[in-house]
């Protein structure tokens, strides 16, 4: 049963995911491959442009937010206190001693 399970499973994610990422590697491959050297080189140098442009604003952004104090303002406030359970017995809470081996 757990056999046919796991094959299923496998069966969908085969369909939903490795099938189409492989038919969409195949397709831009056979574009690229499709285009003139030094139009694909400038394709790639527009994309690492762009990549690095949109970095360093990233970073840049996030300088000028440190120096201008706001990182300091970030509090967490979804963070409550965790409710242990009572016990009537104090010893059962209590750890090992901590011994050192090494």
């Amino acid at each position: 049963m757990n056999l046919k399970i796991k094959s299923s499973v496998a069966a969908i994610y085969n369909n939903v995911w490795r099938d189409k990422t492989a038919r969409l590697k195949g397709q831009i491959r056979a574009k690229c491959d499709a285009m003139p050297h030094k139009r694909r080189m400038r394709v790639v140098a527009v994309a690492f442009t762009v990549f690095l442009l949109t970095a360093f604003f990233v970073f840049g952004h996030a300088c000028y937010k440190i120096g201008k104090g706001q990182s300091r303002d970030i509090e967490p406030s979804h963070i409550h206190n965790l409710e242990l359970p009572a016990t009537d017995n104090p010893d059962a809470l209590k750890l090992p001693p901590y011994e050192d081996i090494g």
